[in-house]
């Protein structure tokens, strides 16, 4: 077993340095705020699966008070990692789909932080017991709630891109339930399981910024006077052949800021029902069915 974690850890620290070198290049090219967050997402991946490591080769030292230092300074990094992952993950995933993030959902994964910070606070100071395992019930619902999101917005999107994205994510969240379900069965797989579940997250991110630098390549390639230029006349006929109003063009843009609909009536001054019927009538008037799709009919989608 002890091979095993050892080989899936070399494995996920391989990827993972690939996912953090495509994040970098697409983050330079993209020239993004996101691009940003990408690599600080891909860099503490690494940083899970890398303190992971650490504090497992250290087991095979002898004991003493300095290992003991090292093994605490680095357990403590790899939770840290962890937490940040909890609150960060499901932004990434809505910025994905386009969907803005309520406050309430962010409040809540907020508080799924803090009660995995305590978790784990009290069964480092009482040892091993059952806090050691109710701390993993945050991660868990972080991946259940990516696979709710995730599944509930795949039939919006017609982008083949978004698609292949989607399906990817609730693949591999799946797969990691499945995983951690077996390691409660057979508990001595479970050194094993972290970074079998880091390696499937690292294909995923994999994945995600292969389809990210292939749409990015393709708008890079227009990016010339003459095309900006039909981009703008693009735009302006989509506009008046669809027959959007001046108003519904600000909510548009409004869209592509990243704002919730309860933000865009407050930056309007109207209420959110008004914002949701003008939503409405320009998914209606497009024939799109959710953000994203509307968002590449005017190729102002992020990735």
């Amino acid at each position: 077993m002890q091979a095993l974690t050892v080989i899936a850890c070399i494995l996920a620290i391989s990827i993972s340095s690939m996912d953090l070198s495509l994040a970098i290049i697409w983050g330079r090219k993209a020239s993004l705020k996101w691009s940003r967050f990408l690599i600080v997402f891909a860099s503490t991946l690494l940083g899970v699966v890398f303190s992971y490591a650490i504090v497992q080769f250290s087991y095979l030292f002898e004991d003493s008070l300095a290992m003991t230092v090292f093994r605490y300074v680095w357990d403590v990094l790899f939770h840290l990692d962890i937490g940040f992952l909890i609150v960060f993950i499901p932004l990434f995933m809505n910025w994905v789909i386009a969907r803005p993030m309520p406050v309430y959902e962010k409040v809540m994964f907020s508080v799924i932080t803090a009660l995995f910070a305590a978790c784990y606070i009290i069964s480092a100071i009482v040892g091993d017991g059952v806090f050691s395992y109710l701390k993993y019930i945050p991660v868990l619902l972080v991946i259940v709630y990516t696979v709710v999101i995730m599944s509930l917005n795949y039939t919006k999107s017609e982008q083949k891109s978004v698609r292949a994205v989607s399906v990817t994510i609730i693949s591999v969240s799946a797969l990691v339930i499945l995983l951690f379900a077996f390691s409660l069965f057979f508990p001595s797989f479970s050194p094993a399981i972290l970074p079998l579940v880091a390696l499937l997250y690292f294909i995923m991110l994999l994945v995600f910024l292969f389809v990210a630098i292939d749409n990015q390549e393709k708008r890079s390639e227009k990016k010339n006077e003459e095309i900006e230029k039909d981009k703008s006349r693009l735009a302006d006929e989509i506009i008046e052949s669809f027959h959007i109003t001046e108003r519904e063009v600000e909510i548009i843009k409004l869209i592509k800021a990243g704002l919730t609909n309860k933000e865009i009536g407050g930056k309007l001054n109207i209420s959110v029902n008004t914002v949701n019927n003008h939503i409405a009538n320009i998914f209606s008037k497009t024939g799109v069915r959710c953000r994203i799709d509307l968002l590449n009919l005017f190729e102002e989608a992020s990735w």
